[in-house]
C-alpha cells in the first residue's frame, strides 16, 4: 500500500501496487471475494485487521489505500478503526466518491486513495482533520507513493525515473510489473537501513481492466508465488 501506478492503454487501464509491510506482518489472503446484493468484490485481505490495501468489483471499479495525505504524520494509535475497513466500506457502499464524502473519517490515521471509477480517475485524501478531493486525467500515467516511507527526495527520484520509464517502455503490464520491482523498498539506496531492517516489500498486486474482462493478479514476494484471478465484467445495459 506504499507505490500505486496508473496506466492508460490503447485497450486496458493496468493499475499496479507494491504493498511495503513490517517483515513479521502476517501473509494476506488472496483471492478474497465479497458477494453483495448488486455487484461482487475482490481483493486481497490484510490478515490481522481484515481489511484490504486494493480492491476491484466485477464492474470494473477499483480504490487503491496508500498511508498518509500530504506528509509523514506521528502515528498515535489507538484509531477508530484500521484504513483498510475504511477503504471497504466506501466500496461496498457503490459511488466511491459520494461515500467519500459522506463517511465519517474523525478517528481515523491519514490516508489517501487512488480511485478508478466509472472511467474517471481521482485521488481522494484524508489528513486527519479535512478531505481533499483531485480528479486527475485518466489518459495520463500517475505515480503515487505513500508518505509514510517515501521522502520528498525519495518521491522526486522515483518520479524521474518514472518519467524515463513511460517514455522509452511500452506501457504492457509486464513492464510496469518490472518497474515495480525495481522500486521495492529493500532496492532503494536511499532509504535509510533501520527502516529496511523493519520493513520490505512483501508483495504487487496488479490489475488489468480490459472492455470485458479483468485479470488481478497477486505476486506474493515473500513466498514467489503468483495467482491470478480473471473476473467476467459485468457490462451495465
Amino acid at each position: 500500500m506504499c507505490t500505486v501506478s496508473y496506466f492508460k492503454t490503447n485497450d486496458a487501464v493496468i493499475i499496479t501496487s507494491n504493498r511495503d509491510e513490517k517483515r513479521n506482518r502476517e501473509k494476506a489472503v488472496f483471492p478474497n471475494i465479497l458477494e453483495l446484493n448488486d455487484h461482487r468484490l475482490y481483493f486481497p485481505k490484510d490478515k490481522k485487521a481484515s481489511g484490504t490495501w486494493f480492491v476491484i468489483d466485477n464492474k470494473g471499479n477499483a480504490a487503491i489505500l496508500l498511508n498518509g495525505a500530504f506528509q509523514k504524520h506521528t502515528s498515535n494509535p489507538p484509531y477508530k478503526k484500521s484504513r483498510g475497513i475504511v477503504l471497504l466500506d466506501i466500496v461496498k457502499n457503490g459511488n466511491f466518491l459520494q461515500t467519500f464524502q459522506g463517511y465519517d473519517l474523525s478517528g481515523i490515521e491519514p490516508f489517501q486513495l487512488l480511485v478508478f471509477y466509472d472511467e474517471k480517475l481521482m485521488r481522494l485524501l484524508w489528513d486527519g482533520k479535512d478531505k481533499h478531493e483531485f480528479f486527475l486525467d485518466e489518459n495520463e500515467s500517475h505515480l503515487l507513493s505513500s508518505k509514510t516511507l517515501y521522502n520528498d527526495h525519495i518521491e522526486n527520484e522515483r518520479e524521474k525515473d518514472f518519467r524515463r520509464f513511460r517514455s522509452s517502455k511500452d506501457t504492457e503490464a509486464h513492464e510496469i510489473l518490472n518497474f515495480h520491482k525495481k522500486h521495492q523498498i529493500e532496492k532503494e539506496p536511499a532509504i535509510d537501513w533501520i527502516i529496511k531492517e523493519e520493513y520490505i516489500t512483501v508483495s504487487i498486486t496488479q490489475l488489468v481492466i480490459e472492455k470485458k474482462n479483468i485479470s488481478f493478479t497477486y505476486y506474493d514476494l515473500t513466498e514467489n508465488t503468483i495467482q491470478t484471478k480473471k473476473i467476467e465484467k459485468r457490462i451495465l445495459v
